[in-house]
Formats: C-alpha cells, sequence, structure tokens
C-alpha cells in the first residue's frame, strides 16, 4: 500500500468515526428530549435502558478505529525492537556464542594412525545426544565433521558391501565419489574468534546446503588448533532466542 493510500484510508477511518459518534450523540439528545417530554415520570429509566446500547456502539467505533490504529502502531514497535535485536545478535563476535571445543565429543587422529583408523571406532563415540563428531588431527587442527548419519548411509550404499571395518581413508573417498564431502569449504567452515556471527553465518550459507558447522580458531587458520564450535542448530537457537 502507498503512502498516499495509507493516509487516505486513515482519513476515511476518522471521517467514519467522527460521523458515527456524532450520530450517537445526537441520537441521545433527542431521546432524552422526548422522554422528558412524553413520559417525565419514566425518562430516568428509559434512559438508562438505551444509554448502554448508544455507548456500547461507541465503545465499538473506539475499540476497531481507534484500537487498530494502537495496534499497528505497536506493531511496527515491536517489529523494529526485534529486528534490532537480531541485528545486535549478529554483531557479536562468534566467541561469545561457540560451544568450547574443551566441552565437546571429538575423535583426535592420533600421527600413528592417520587416516587407517576403523570407522567402527568413529561410530562408538555416537549416541543419543551425539550426532555429529568434529574430527581433528594430532595438531588439533579439524579435519572433517561426520555426521552419524553419513555412516549409516555408507553402510546402506553399494547393497551393504561397505561395513565399519572400513577406514577412515577409505570411507572419506568413497563418500567424496558421491560428492559427499566432510572438510573445510563444504562440512564446515573455520572462522576467527573476533569474527561476528553475521560473518561466519555468511561464510557458512555460502560453502552451500551441506555445511551445518562452524570452527573457530583464534586468527581464522584452518590449520591452527580449534578453540570452539557453532553448530547449525546453535545458531539458531541462538538467533531465535
Amino acid at each position: 500500500m502507498s503512502e498516499n493510500d495509507e493516509k487516505s484510508l486513515k482519513e476515511k477511518r476518522y471521517t467514519i468515526a467522527i460521523w458515527i459518534l456524532g450520530i450517537v450523540t445526537i441520537a441521545i439528545t433527542i431521546l432524552a428530549i422526548i422522554s422528558i417530554i412524553v413520559d417525565p415520570d419514566n425518562a430516568f429509566t428509559i434512559f438508562n435502558t438505551t444509554l448502554p446500547v448508544f455507548a456500547s456502539w461507541i465503545g465499538t467505533v473506539l475499540v476497531f478505529y481507534f484500537g487498530k490504529e494502537n495496534f499497528e502502531s505497536a506493531n511496527t514497535e515491536v517489529r523494529k525492537m526485534l529486528e534490532a535485536a537480531s541485528s545486535d545478535k549478529m554483531r557479536k563476535p562468534v566467541k561469545e556464542v561457540m560451544k568450547r571445543i574443551a566441552d565437546v565429543g571429538v575423535f583426535n587422529i592420533e600421527e600413528k594412525d592417520g587416516e587407517n583408523v576403523k570407522l567402527k571406532v568413529l561410530n562408538e563415540k555416537y549416541n543419543d545426544s551425539v550426532t555429529r563428531l568434529p574430527v581433528l588431527n594430532a595438531d588439533k587442527s579439524v579435519a572433517y565433521m561426520i555426521h552419524k548419519s553419513s555412516i549409516d548411509q555408507y553402510l546402506l550404499d553399494d547393497e551393504g558391501t561397505h561395513d565399519l571395518n572400513s577406514s577412515l581413508g577409505d570411507f572419506i573417498k568413497d563418500r567424496k565419489s558421491k560428492e559427499k564431502e566432510f572438510g573445510i569449504g563444504k562440512g564446515f567452515v573455520v572462522v576467527s574468534e573476533s569474527e561476528t556471527i553475521e560473518d561466519a553465518k555468511e561464510k557458512m550459507e555460502a560453502a552451500g546446503s551441506t555445511c551445518q558447522d562452524i570452527f573457530v580458531t583464534k586468527n581464522g587458520g584452518d590449520k591452527e588448533p580449534v578453540t570452539g564450535w557453532i553448530s547449525n542448530i546453535r545458531l539458531i537457537k541462538y538467533l531465535s532466542g
């Protein structure tokens, strides 16, 4: 609706409201005069009986026209407040929102194991509350983010020829051939502790729909030790809370 249309609608509302209020006022006055002239003994009773009806009409008009105006005004203010609050949240540094990596269940790849570690060892880490697992290198930098559903799908693919005795390396290679990757830029993004939630969210969205996780390092380098983690679920809860 254009500004001129909105202004015209408001003018029509006020015009109708004034007319109704004026008519009711005149009607009450006429009724009072007639009651006094025709039946002065019962004029007070007649007036008390009909006055609530007129009052109800006036109340309805006031609530509909002026109450609606107030509601729309309040609703606009609330929307502005929510937008401002959301904007403030987006400007927060990720360090204030992330979950410390020390408080997260992770899988550490030892140098002697490399990617020869058996998939079943990873699979044992999952439970009802842990459905995705950050896989860290020996230097504590992040290598992969592997969701339990990805392993389940791997076991079902190729007519069930895969099993948990497969190595992590074989699993990664097989998934990559099916365009399912778990490394940086695909399965996750890395940001610095000083970057904002808005920066991190934009990076995650730019990486595509398969990217659901943000890892945090001190300076934003993917070869640095991870200090924190923000899942897509944690991010949504933060922004909507």
